[in-house]
This record gives C-alpha cells, sequence and structure tokens, in this order.
C-alpha cells in the first residue's frame, strides 16, 4: 500500500524506494516500567518527503494515530504487550515488549533483542524512584557487578555471551530482588573461515586464492564487513571490502600459518578465523615426506637383508672351497709320484741303450785292429 501512495504522488521513476525496517525507540529507554510511569515509543524509519505520517500496531493491532510518536501516560497493566510501527517507505519494525510491573524492585533493560556490538543498558530501579544502594547485578544466578550506589549498568559491545536472564537486587527498608528478564544477543556474523582455492599442499608456481568466508544475518543486508588478511604477525591486506587475498605465485617462501579477521566498519564487531596451514612444495618434492620417509625404510630393510644374505652366502662359499682345495692337493700328489716313476724307467732305458751302443762300439774297435797288423 505504501509502495503505490509514493508512486500516486510521483516518486521519480528509476529513483529507488528504501525499503528500510523501521526502529522504535524508547524514552526513557527502558522495556519494563513500573504502573502509573510514563513512556514514549518513537517510530524511525524512510519516509516519503513531506509526509511524516506513521502506523502503530499494539499486539497486531492497529493504534488509531498517525504520528512517529505515541505516549503513555500513567501507564498501566493494559498497555503491556508487543508494538510495532511502520512509516511511509519502511517495512514494519522488530516488535518491542514492553510490561508495566507493579513490584518493590525493577531491572529494566534498554532491549530485550540485541544484535552483537550494541550496546545493553541496565537498570535497577526501585518503587516511585526510591534511593537504593549496595546494588548487585547477576546473569544467569552469578553475580557479575557490584555498585555502593549506582544502580546502571552499561555493556558498550555486546556479544553472544551476554545471552541470558538477569536480575538484580538492592538495598532500600530491606533487601529486595527483582523478577528475572530474558536477553538475547544474535550473532551478527559467525567467525570467518580461512580456505584455499586449491588442494593442499601446494606445488610452487601456482596460484592460490585464500577466501574469507561468512555471512551476514539476513536482517542486516546493508551492512558492510571488511576483511584483513594475515601470515603469522605479518599483515597481508588490511580493511578491505574484498574477501579475498591472492598469492600470483606460490614459493617456498610463502608457505606457513594464516589467518584472517572479518569487522563492521566502525570495529565494534570483529572475529578471527582459525589458522590455515599453508604449504608450498618444490618442482622435485612433489610426492608427500611421509612417502620419502617410509620408501627409504623400505630400500634400507631390503639393504640389510641383501647384506646378511650374502654374508651367509660367502661363508658358505669359503667352506666348500676348502674342502675342494683339500681333495685338489691330494689329487696332485698322486699325479707327481706317478710321474717320478715314469721318469725314473726312462732314465733307466736310456742307460741301457747307451751301454748298448757302447759294447757295439768297443766290438767294431777290436775287429779293425788285427788288420793293421798284418800289413
Amino acid at each position: 500500500m505504501w509502495l503505490l501512495i509514493a508512486l500516486l504522488l510521483g516518486v521519480p521513476a528509476g529513483g529507488q524506494v528504501d525499503t528500510t525496517q523501521a526502529v522504535i525507540t524508547l524514552q526513557p529507554p527502558w522495556t519494563s516500567v513500573f504502573q502509573k510511569e510514563n513512556i514514549t515509543l518513537w517510530c524511525e524509519g524512510p519516509r516519503l518527503p513531506g509526509d511524516n505520517s506513521t502506523q502503530w500496531f499494539h499486539n497486531s493491532t492497529a493504534i488509531q494515530t498517525l504520528t512517529s510518536r505515541y505516549s503513555i501516560i500513567s501507564a498501566s497493566v493494559n498497555d503491556s504487550g508487543e508494538y510495532r510501527c511502520q512509516t511511509g517507505l519502511s517495512v514494519p519494525s522488530d516488535p518491542v515488549q514492553l510490561e508495566i510491573h507493579r513490584d518493590w524492585l525493577l531491572l529494566q533493560v534498554s532491549s530485550r533483542v540485541f544484535t552483537e556490538g550494541e550496546p545493553l543498558d541496565l537498570r535497577c530501579h526501585g518503587w516511585k524512584n526510591k534511593l537504593m544502594y549496595n546494588v548487585i547485578f547477576y546473569q544467569n544466578g552469578k553475580a557479575f557487578k557490584f555498585f555502593p550506589q549506582n544502580s546502571e549498568l552499561s555493556i558498550l559491545k555486546t556479544n553472544t555471551s551476554h545471552n541470558g536472564i538477569y536480575h538484580c537486587s538492592a538495598m532500600g527498608r530491606h533487601r529486595y530482588t527483582s523478577a528475572g528478564v530474558s536477553v538475547t544477543v544474535k550473532e551478527l556474523f559467525p567467525p570467518p573461515v580461512l580456505t584455499a582455492s586449491l588442494a593442499l599442499p601446494l606445488l610452487e608456481g601456482n596460484l592460490v586464492t585464500l577466501s574469507c568466508e561468512t555471512k551476514l544475518l539476513p536482517q542486516r543486508p546493508g551492512l558492510q564487513l571488511y576483511f584483513s588478511f594475515y601470515m603469522g604477525s605479518k599483515t597481508l591486506k588490511a580493511r578491505n571490502t574484498s574477501s579475498e587475498y591472492q598469492i600470483l605465485t606460490a614459493r617456498r617462501e610463502d608457505s606457513g600459518l594464516y589467518w584472517c579477521e572479518a569487522a563492521t566498519e566502525d570495529g565494534n564487531v570483529l572475529k578471527r578465523s582459525p589458522d590455515l596451514e599453508l604449504q608450498v612444495l618444490g618442482l622435485q618434492s612433489s610426492t608427500p615426506a611421509w612417502f620419502n620417509i617410509v620408501f627409504y625404510l623400505i630400500v634400507g630393510i631390503i639393504t640389510l637383508v641383501d647384506t646378511v644374505l650374502c654374508m651367509t652366502i660367502h661363508k658358505k662359499l669359503q667352506r666348500k672351497k676348502k674342502r675342494n682345495l683339500a681333495i685338489s692337493l691330494d689329487s696332485n700328489h698322486g699325479k707327481k709320484v706317478t710321474s717320478c716313476l715314469q721318469k725314473d724307467r726312462h732314465l733307466e732305458e736310456e742307460l741301457k741303450c747307451q751301454e748298448q751302443e757302447e759294447e757295439k762300439l768297443q766290438e767294431r774297435t777290436h775287429q779293425k785292429k788285427p788288420k793293421k797288423e798284418e800289413r
């Protein structure tokens, strides 16, 4: 309906309609008040030029008022409940739960639902503004703050650790204790996770992109996050709207622990990622280190086994060689004796032949001598 009105009133064609959610603020800033106290609700959101009209809702029922301010004078129990508002160009606001109490002591909170980074105000409030002292604030039944006189406490930057049930106690005429109030702090974005575009470990020369991944709450689409990248204590890129960081040519010197941070523009919410170990291997070292260890261990075992086998075989061969040598020596000795006997027989035959020759020569000489005498 509001968009139709905007068109009828001549919102420029091509102009963007702001659909930002309306926001309710309180004055005083407490969602719980005592009976007969006054409270004012304000509605803030985008509007048409010159149009301050606002639609209010109490427990989903439209209230017959069109101003940006809704005042409750001398509040009663009937004024308790859920309040919403909507301006000319906004979407309805988140609900605000207003409670009207009748008690001696009341813990007041600025809201029951927060987004981390937003401030949380607490007040330990006495009936009819009576003075309270020795004030103690509790979270989930555990005391966490004491004031001798001051009854107000501010947590400047909330986070999810501030979720819980809060109450307070204080001294007046007696020691009074308030009822509990539930406070919820929604996570604006989860802690980022740093991922690499390539499987690890890397080889030298590869291009790798590191991404700082997180996700904003759907209700905060216009919020801008800023990202920073680190290697150990070294800053690689600081506070940039890009959630990526590139290593154009990976080298061994790029090995190390990397991490990133995501933060809001005002720095109220800042979260760090877990470490990511980046290992860059040389081209000659493409195999994992454990593979090399196992390989050389197996080679060493095989070498040791071969050495033992060789020594065993060598010893066996030596013993066998000694036995063969002994047999060979015995055989050669017999051959030498036979040879000597044969030589002796040969000499004897030669001597006999010489003797026979000499005898024949003597006979011939003896036969020739008588013929000379006859002459």
